[in-house]
């Protein structure tokens, strides 16, 4: 039995994955690691792809651009808070790319 995911439900997981860094980097700043570092990188193409979702169809090239955001993010999540980090985004990032295929659909 599998679900249907949907492209909205994605979009709304970059969303979280926004909120998520933007409270990251308040964390950041005001306390210095208790939340881990910050992934502006991951933020911004997030962001970026939201905006252009939100004013038309994306492209294939602008989809593409967020995968390789979402995939390096894998690569660059800090290690300093990675036990009981409730705002990694790994959760969130991995499950859009399980179901990539949806966004270029």
């Amino acid at each position: 039995m599998s679900t249907k995911v949907s492209k909205e439900e994605l979009i709304e997981k970059i969303k979280s994955i926004i909120e998520n860094e933007k409270f990251r980097l308040d964390g950041y700043f005001l306390c210095g690691f208790p939340t881990g570092a910050p992934n502006q990188v991951l933020q911004k193409a997030c962001e970026k792809y939201v905006e252009i979702v939100e004013n038309g169809n994306p492209s294939e090239e602008d989809t593409k651009t967020l995968i390789e955001a979402l995939e390096a993010s894998l690569n660059v999540e800090s290690k300093v808070a990675e036990v009981n980090d409730i705002t990694k985004s790994d959760v969130l990032v991995n499950y859009i790319l399980e179901h990539k295929d949806v966004l270029f659909a």
